[in-house]
């Protein structure tokens, strides 16, 4: 890892992108769900927040072509400057006061439209500069570097907020940082081999969505595109309520602390995929993760309003198994699929994770308003997670997958003929 940050350039300049754009957006998303709750108390407001942050994500398969045939940087450039308007706005302009939730609807839906774009360009533009073998690595040093970042700004925040919380603060924060990535990408290149391309006509554009779709159905990410699907869904109903629940329990801080917690997860299942992915296979790993994972949350659950700190302990651990699953679904992604490829299968991905999460995110809103005690939805993620977990652990496909770095790249000689 160390040897890749020292030889690579422009990975130390995408490392530093990644890492300001994913704090800065990380501080957005999940305080603008808190603000969200805390202001208004009602969680179907809550439940419409988090889909008009997924909503615009159902379009990025249209994305695909075009960011695979144009310059990603520029891309990241221009998106990352339109996120740090949004939040600029949020700071000093003062329509929140006159059009109350309405306005943070429409910042929370341009923020997303603009994610739309960044998101895939970035991890397409990962291949073109990092080898094959390293893809993994890549991944997991972003990951530690953001998540690292991530736990001191939690840790900053809970003890400059208190109980008083200024939002606009917290947007301000988020905004600084994305000002900073908007600086590490002025020097993001792609290399002279990279053209950009003319766009491409309509039959065209048709024809290489099919391409993707028709590798992602080919290949064995279809596979682990199911058992994302299943998980983001439930993720995303217990997390438009897990504000309600961090009130209940610990307080306005607590949801902060929740958050921090789940960083130091992710910091842990970077290292552990680097080591553990290396040498059992994909399929098994994930089944394993996906249990272990829904145990912990039931756990959890009921430990937190016993023991503030033994269930902090737990949510450490459920995230490092939530995430080690997201860092081998993002490798996958980048690994598999031809070089000029990567950022279609991206977006396609994206896409039908986007409807998930929107649809997630409504059916969490309603079960907030009709279930009584919070905690029991996120005691049904749980067992739905074990239960998935039984179910894929008896799908031959998936138990036969090879450890990741066993797994070559499709087309991988014309990309070297490229």
């Amino acid at each position: 890892m160390l040897n890749l940050f020292k030889e690579n350039k422009m990975f130390r300049f995408l490392l530093g992108y990644q890492v300001f754009s994913g704090l800065g957006g990380g501080v957005f998303s999940i305080f603008m769900l808190l603000s969200v709750h805390l202001i208004y108390q009602t969680p179907m407001y809550t439940g419409i927040a988090a889909f008009l942050m997924a909503a615009p994500q159902i379009a990025a398969f249209a994305v695909g072509p075009m960011i695979d045939r144009k310059n990603k940087p520029r891309i990241m450039r221009i998106t990352t400057l339109l996120e740090f308007l949004v939040l600029a706005t949020l700071v000093v302009v003062p329509f929140q006061e006159l059009f109350g939730v309405w306005f943070m609807f429409a910042a929370l839906f341009i923020y997303s439209v603009a994610a739309l774009f960044e998101q895939p360009a970035g991890t397409a533009f990962l291949p073109k500069i990092v080898e094959d073998d390293k893809i993994v690595v890549a991944n997991s040093a972003i990951d530690i570097a953001a998540l690292s970042g991530g736990v001191i700004i939690a840790v900053s925040l809970f003890a400059a907020l208190g109980n008083d919380i200024d939002f606009r603060y917290i947007y301000a924060v988020s905004a600084a940082f994305l000002g900073l990535a908007f600086i590490f990408g002025l020097f993001l290149k792609e290399s002279n081999a990279e053209k950009e391309q003319k766009k491409p006509d309509f039959k065209k554009y048709i024809g290489d969505l099919k391409e993707g779709a028709k590798f992602i159905r080919e290949s064995i990410l279809i596979y682990i595109t199911i058992v994302v699907l299943v998980m983001v869904f439930a993720i995303e109903i217990a997390s438009v309520n897990i504000p309600a629940f961090a009130e209940y329990h610990v307080g306005a801080q607590g949801y902060i602390v929740i958050a921090m917690m789940s960083l130091i997860g992710g910091i842990l299942a970077s290292g552990f995929i680097g080591t553990v992915g290396k040498k059992f296979s994909v399929g098994k790993l994930v089944v394993i993760l996906l249990i272990i994972q829904g145990v912990l949350r039931v756990i959890y659950v009921m430990v937190l309003p016993l023991h503030m700190i033994g269930g902090f302990a737990i949510l450490v651990f459920y995230g490092m198994m939530g995430s080690s699953i997201g860092i081998l679904f993002q490798s996958l992604r980048q690994k598999l699929p031809p070089k000029d490829m990567v950022g279609r299968v991206a977006t396609i991905n994206t896409t039908l994770v986007a409807i998930l999460v929107a649809l997630g995110s409504l059916a969490g809103g309603f079960l907030g308003t009709i279930v009584p005690v919070v905690d029991h939805i996120l005691i049904y993620q749980g067992a739905a997670y074990i239960l998935f977990g039984i179910i894929v652990l008896c799908m031959p496909a998936i138990r036969k997958l090879p450890p990741i770095n066993n797994i070559e790249r499709h087309g991988g000689e014309e990309d070297e003929q490229q």
